[in-house]
């Protein structure tokens, strides 16, 4: 499996390359990005594999993001998208693996796939935990999916399967009473037919667990069950953990703090509608908040405005209902030498973005 970021600056595009890239089991994609800014802010604390990078954006265009990208990690795989053929010769001059005329379909995307393995035949392969392996087997952050020892996609033999776990896996090491899983998932149902439920579905998410690269069981502990492993399972557990430690006693460093803010997409467990996420999703929300304002103020203090935007066009992405924080970056827009004028362009801009997302609730 190949770690895929995409730096695309038209939003429809953006989301069309990631859900087309997810399509593949050879790609996962693990950062996407709508300007080179965000993409070369969060470069080094995900270290993709490859990249597809447009080429037509503004302020830098994707053969010079190619070349600084290039400088960081020299056998990064560059692929070219664009709208344009006269850009060709520059692309492949800076190493480019390939180069994909818009619309992008399955056939462009198999083609790189096989140039991506020829590449990699002779090569070594990656450490466990290195950069470019998935390091954990379940993802919830943009999606929710669970993959077996040889990287492919466990499929749940009941949506009740999939919840449960889901919510064993918010719960990592915490006993939890049979009776607060029967009131999660089965309260319409008569006591001894919701337990005989919930005893076969937990059968059936050992035999799941069983699949994994990384071991883990579900204890019954009196009239409770625990979800017991010696490593973490999740990109949210691993968030999670990180996050608490970090408001509670700061130590990591920026490049590890923008590696974490960077990694956080939504939504929370992809598409699906558990209800009872929806506090979890508010916890994880604040924690990112107070992380992305640490970050921030580290920024405007060592006077890097680049990637103090980046961080802001980051965050609005994923919580653009925080009008809070965006008044937050316009105070510090206002007093920031050279930058005052850009007030009135990211007020117009967060304004655009906020009807953008009513029109997509309606």
């Amino acid at each position: 499996m190949f770690s895929v970021m995409i730096v695309e600056d038209e939003g429809h595009i953006l989301k069309y390359m990631q859900k087309k890239l997810a399509t593949f089991d050879e790609f996962q994609v693990i950062g996407a990005f709508a300007t080179p800014e965000e993409a070369l802010a969060a470069f080094d604390g995900i270290q993709p594999e490859v990249v597809f990078l447009d080429i037509e954006m503004p302020r830098m265009n994707g053969i010079e993001l190619a070349r600084r990208l290039l400088d960081r990690k020299p056998d990064l795989h560059i692929i070219f998208t664009t709208a344009y053929g006269q850009y060709a010769v520059n692309a492949f001059e800076v190493e480019a693996l390939d180069y994909l005329m818009k619309p992008i379909v399955d056939d462009d995307i198999a083609r790189v796939i096989r140039r991506l393995k020829k590449t990699a035949k002779g090569s070594q392969p990656h450490k466990d935990g290195g950069a470019g392996t998935m390091l954990f087997p379940v993802r919830c952050f943009g999606c929710f999916e669970v993959r077996d020892h040889q990287q492919q996609v466990v499929g749940w033999p009941t949506r009740k399967a999939e919840e449960l776990f889901a919510y064993f896996l918010v719960h990592q090491g915490r006993p939890i009473s049979k009776w607060e899983l029967l009131e999660l998932l089965w309260n319409d149902m008569a006591e001894e037919r919701g337990l005989n439920n919930l005893y076969n579905t937990i059968y059936r998410i050992k035999q799941v667990l069983k699949k994994l690269s990384t071991p883990a069981t579900i204890k019954n502990i009196n009239d409770a069950y625990v979800l017991e492993s010696e490593h973490i399972l999740s990109d949210l557990g691993y968030l999670l953990l990180l996050l608490e430690k970090e408001n509670n006693d700061p130590v990591l460093s920026v490049e590890e703090i923008v590696g974490l803010v960077f990694s956080y997409t939504t939504p929370l467990f992809g598409m699906r509608d558990y209800l009872w996420s929806l506090s979890i999703q508010e916890y994880v929300a604040g924690l990112y908040r107070t992380l992305c304002r640490r970050l921030l103020g580290n920024y405007r203090e060592q006077d890097q405005f680049q990637p103090a935007e980046a961080l802001v066009r980051h965050y609005v992405t994923q919580v653009v209902a925080d009008e809070t924080m965006m008044g937050e970056w316009l105070d510090i827009l206002g007093k920031w030498s050279g930058h005052e004028k850009k007030v009135i362009h990211y007020r117009r801009w967060f304004h655009e973005k906020l009807k953008q997302e009513e029109l997509r609730s309606q």
